[in-house]
């Protein structure tokens, strides 16, 4: 068993895998603004920093792995998105790879949207910001769009980056993937149901299997990544959605 962080642990998909990865007989650390292990605003560079040194300590340096949960919703201010869900989130990723090399087979997981599949809304200047670190760029780039927008860009360059890194991750022995969960019960679909704009675009996404899907069932695929049956899962992106992914996108592979 390994030790294994848990950003966004208080609520939600986080909460749901730090549980199960805890059942598991992991040791979790978790990372959220409140209820955690490490209490830090990832929305900011000190916040980010502080959350590192925070997991160096609690983990003597050593991670087995990383799963990149936390994130605000769509509802919430654009430039606030793109601070927590594209580079708070890949700092959990970059600023600790090197704990993960010290870890036992060691494996990283991100969470991306099944918001990032819709290529229309794309914001171009605002992806390549995000690609190339420049968070000053991105804050402008999404200056005056709505939380939506930022929403699924933030997602589909969380996307992109876990696919750029592959080669350098797994050159140092670290596996990185990514899930796109579609409509998951969590507080943050509860809050899109009941949003005056949001609450019908989010009923319409087509959805195969008829139904949400629990937090667990995204937590069993998290499980499923950072464990030895994914040995040879790498630089991918795992659509956990009930099928939307195939309808909104049918000729895509």
């Amino acid at each position: 068993m390994g030790t294994i962080v848990v950003t966004g642990s208080a609520s939600g998909i986080g909460a749901a895998t730090a549980e199960r990865l805890g059942r598991e007989g992991h040791r979790v650390i978790g990372v959220d603004r409140n209820a955690a292990d490490v209490v830090v605003d990832l929305g900011s560079p000190d916040g980010r920093l502080a959350a590192v040194e925070k997991i160096r300590a609690a983990s003597g340096g050593t991670l087995d792995g990383v799963v990149s949960a936390a994130g605000l919703g769509p509802y919430d201010e654009a430039k606030a998105i793109a601070r927590v869900n594209y580079f708070g989130a890949v700092a959990m990723l970059d600023d600790l790879q090197e704990m993960l090399a010290n870890g036992e087979e060691p494996a990283a997981v991100a969470i991306s949207s099944i918001g990032a599949v819709f290529i229309d809304l794309m914001v171009p200047e605002f992806i390549e910001a995000c690609l190339t670190c420049d968070e000053d760029e991105a804050q402008k780039a999404i200056e005056g769009r709505d939380g939506n927008s930022a929403y699924v860009n933030a997602k589909h360059a969380l996307a992109l980056a876990v696919r750029r890194r592959a080669q350098e991750w797994g050159e140092r022995g670290i596996r990185l993937n990514a899930v796109a969960p579609g409509s998951t019960e969590t507080p943050m679909l509860d809050k899109l149901h009941a949003h005056p704009t949001m609450s019908e675009p989010v009923k319409a996404l087509p959805i195969p299997m008829g139904r949400t899907a629990p937090a667990t069932e995204l937590a069993s695929a998290i499980a499923f990544l950072l464990g030895p049956d994914a040995r040879y899962v790498h630089g991918t992106i795992l659509h956990v959605d009930g099928g939307s992914d195939a309808i909104v996108r049918p000729e895509a592979l």
